[in-house]
């Protein structure tokens, strides 16, 4: 018997593939997240910004093996992907003249393309553990498993608790 699988779209941020692939605290959550695609329950969404910063630090690191994981993790994963187009220009310049972090800053560029993806591909849900992104209203964002807030309390930095 063929079960019914979901059709939402969820960007996945950039960290959330890091904390899995570097195995910082809380990745056994963005593993049993990213299993969710696998099973097909949300069709993964991903910025091509997003490969640059998923490549970069295997190949600062002249880590081989790691990005070749990376690439056929990404592989894989068969995410929808979107490049950066005039569209997500102009959306993502909005939003980084109007979004500030919980530190008062302006939305950083990666992250303002990231969420003009997820906002053009009208993406269910933003999944992050980048607290960046905690003053965003423009869509749901969470962290794997949890809200971002919570995420923070348990994983996150003595900076990133101070901040949310």
């Amino acid at each position: 018997m063929k079960t019914e699988k979901s059709s939402n779209i969820c960007l996945i941020d950039t960290n959330v593939f890091l904390c899995l692939a570097f195995e910082d605290p809380g990745h056994v959550h963005c593993g049993k997240l990213l299993d969710r695609a696998y099973r097909e329950e949300y069709k993964p969404l991903l910025s091509t910004i997003q490969i640059t910063e998923l490549y970069t630090p295997f190949l600062r690191a002249e880590d081989k093996q790691g990005l070749e994981r990376m690439k056929n993790e990404i592989v894989r994963l068969r995410p929808r992907i979107r490049n950066v187009d005039q569209e997500i220009a102009e959306t993502a310049a909005e939003l980084r003249s109007t979004i500030r972090t919980p530190e008062g800053r302006w939305i950083a560029l990666a992250d303002s393309v990231i969420l003009a993806t997820a906002t053009a591909e009208k993406a269910e849900t933003l999944y992050t553990i980048d607290t960046d992104f905690a003053n965003v209203n423009q869509m749901k964002v969470a962290a794997p498993e949890m809200e971002l807030r919570e995420w923070v309390k348990k994983y996150g930095t003595e900076k990133q608790k101070k901040t949310i």
